[in-house]
């Protein structure tokens, strides 16, 4: 439990707030034999996601769509889903991210949690996309203090890849790659993260490396197993 707190606020950091993160790619084999849909994340209660995380240690990390959400937003009604790692740690409240599948792509609709609420609507990952194109989307962030959802910054998102493959536990895929950078503060290294998406599918991998250094890679998440009603 102690390794699942301290790898928590990295992965909410980078994986929830762009995550699950645009245009779909076909599935090349994997374990769950469900034929793809055209849903970069397909969104539905009950599918999950678990992963091999390397950050100094491994861990095993799942990730779950947990309920449907009517969001309202601009005089609509929207049908969003809730998801996030599952099991929470014991010592950190329980907070969802909120995501649609739409028109023009996969859409941020906001979070929920006990104490705060917050709608918005967004396209966070467009597709499809055709490779350097990029956009820019705000940062929803979850805070441990004062138990409120707010914006830390905004992402810069390219589309670096159309057709990726890349072997994981669950298979092999065929995926677009999307790479954005992180700041933690001008004494730290910037990270370059890569994120993998398969269209049916979902997230496939994400690979952090420091800023310029390819070679030197911080931090692996792979997908394991899936499961999609």
């Amino acid at each position: 439990m102690k390794e699942n707190q301290l790898l928590f606020p990295v992965i909410v950091s980078t994986i929830i707030l762009v995550l699950l993160t645009g245009s779909g790619c076909g599935l090349l084999g994997g374990k769950d034999k469900k034929e793809v849909s055209g849903d970069l994340m397909p969104l539905s209660v009950g599918n999950y996601w678990e992963y091999e995380f390397t950050y100094i240690w491994k861990d095993t990390l799942r990730y779950e769509v947990v309920k449907e959400v009517q969001v309202p937003f601009g005089g609509e009604k929207y049908t969003a889903y809730a998801f996030n790692l599952v099991p929470f740690p014991s010592d950190v409240p329980e907070y969802y991210w909120l995501y649609r599948n739409g028109e023009a792509g996969l859409y941020q609709m906001g979070g929920i949690a006990n104490t705060d609420t917050l709608f918005t609507q967004y396209v966070d990952k467009p597709w499809p996309a055709e490779e350097g194109e990029n956009w820019n989307i705000p940062r929803l962030a979850f805070s441990r203090d004062s138990l409120k959802f707010y914006v830390s910054d905004t992402l810069s998102i390219t589309l670096v890849d159309k057709s990726r493959e890349i072997d994981t536990p669950a298979g092999k895929f065929e995926c677009y790659v999307y790479k954005f950078t992180i700041s933690n503060g001008d004494d730290v290294p910037r990270w370059d993260y890569f994120m993998y998406y398969s269209s049916g599918v979902g997230l496939i991998a994400q690979i952090a490396t420091s800023e310029g250094d390819p070679e030197n890679i911080k931090e692996e998440m792979y997908l394991m197993d899936f499961h999609l009603e």
